[in-house]
């Protein structure tokens, strides 16, 4: 049978001090300037879950490790609207980076942004109507032909 914890490759001890290039700066922002917030708020997510965790009854390290992973996905922006896609992509991103997430998992994720993108790109631009939008306004002459 298949394991479902998320697989991590970082330590008790580097998580504590995993939010200082969230928190520090030294992370790049996306255009809009939300790529660095977006991360340090799944960072303080996977923090507090794992500082909780640690302070039951004999946690151990991996314990505490999976059950900041699972609050860092938790915290990670839904896939719809453009906005929440780009935080998402650039929170997987960030997680693969991190070891918060495997890169087999981060392929799956990135996969789903991708068909999200895809499903912005192709929802119809509505029709503009009236003098100022170039459109022709309704006429009544199909109803005086019919009279």
């Amino acid at each position: 049978m298949a394991s479902t914890a998320i697989s991590t490759t970082t330590s008790a001890s580097a998580l504590e001090n995993s939010t200082a290039p969230a928190n520090s700066g030294k992370t790049k922002d996306t255009a809009d300037g939300s790529g660095g917030k977006i991360i340090a708020s799944c960072m303080r997510s996977l923090n507090y879950a794992h500082n909780k965790r640690a302070e039951g009854k004999n946690p151990t390290a991996w314990e505490c490790e999976k059950a900041g992973n699972k609050a860092y996905l938790n915290a990670i922006p839904p896939l719809s609207g453009l906005q929440n896609i780009c935080g998402f992509i650039a929170c997987i991103n960030y997680a693969s980076m991190a070891g918060i997430v495997s890169h087999n998992e981060a392929t799956h994720y990135l996969a789903n942004a991708r068909i999200a993108l895809a499903a912005l790109s192709i929802r119809p631009k509505p029709q503009a109507t009236g003098a100022k939008s170039g459109g022709k306004p309704e006429t009544n002459s199909a109803k005086d032909e019919e009279e």
